[in-house]
């Protein structure tokens, strides 16, 4: 073995210990029987997952987190693919505007785009829940418009202009040839959005109210003013759990090259 695949080799370790010992040791904290965030644990228990389900703020931030992040994971896919195929279908500079719009997101930080977004729905009036549900789609649209354009610039328009010289109307067309090839694009795309919504907390900080409380603002707030950190634990291993369970049915559907390839 040569030196550099010893050093890639080395590099794979420490990456893959760097992110995956945090996250590991998060779900043995999870189920400890301590009482206090001792590492290793006294011995396994799942009295914390009974500890955050009793909290009726965390359950209830947990279903509104899932509820939302689900929501603005189809909304931003629907956003996305309309602007992926105005970007792939118009070309030219207006191709490429719509591609700077939909990628904004990424280059503002997430603390000035809920400041601002709070201002304006301060001005216009929008209700905590569907500000903070457009909020998420915004901040989620880039991962899905770039998953379905990458689908889309492989795509063949032929295939389209075929249905269409058939007399298939354009939204049979989407439907039934466009969709079909383009949807292991979509899928990635949702649940990429899906994992960032989940998780969003920056943005969400300055747009819940009394009564709406996603999970991540939760785990922050009942970390830093009111109790167990184990409960933390327990809820962090939770949203753990959903994700591998969304990435577990996606790669039964396309397999995990076609997620990870867009």
């Amino acid at each position: 073995m040569n030196f550099t695949a010893l050093f890639l080799r080395l590099m794979l370790v420490i990456a893959l210990v760097l992110i995956m010992g945090p996250i590991l040791t998060v779900i043995i904290l999870a189920f400890s029987s301590g009482a206090t965030l001792e590492f290793p644990p006294p011995g396994l228990s799942l009295k914390w997952f009974v500890a955050f389900f009793a909290l009726e703020e965390m359950r209830n931030a947990f279903l509104l987190s899932l509820g939302l992040a689900l929501a603005s994971a189809f909304g931003s896919c629907l956003l996305g693919v309309m602007a992926a195929l105005y970007s792939v279908r118009r070309g030219g500079m207006l191709g490429a505007i719509m591609q700077g719009l939909a990628m904004a997101p990424l280059v503002f930080p997430a603390l000035i785009l809920g400041l601002a977004l709070l201002i304006l729905y301060r001005t216009i009036g929008v209700p905590v829940l569907p500000g903070l549900f457009i909020a998420h789609v915004v901040v989620c649209l880039p991962y899905a418009f770039r998953s379905v354009l990458t689908s889309l610039q492989s795509f063949d328009m032929h295939l389209e202009e075929a249905a269409a010289a058939l007399g298939a109307p354009p939204l049979r067309t989407f439907y039934l040839i466009t969709l079909p090839i383009i949807w292991p694009g979509l899928l990635s795309g949702f649940i990429f959005a899906f994992v960032i919504s989940f998780g969003e907390l920056n943005t969400a900080l300055f747009l819940t109210g009394p009564g709406i409380t996603t999970l991540p603002i939760e785990i922050f707030s009942y970390l830093q003013f009111q109790g167990n950190q184990l409960v933390v634990a327990a809820a962090s291993a939770l949203q753990i759990l959903v994700i591998l369970v969304l990435l577990f049915i996606a790669e039964r559907l396309i397999g995990s090259r076609g997620i990870v390839g867009r």
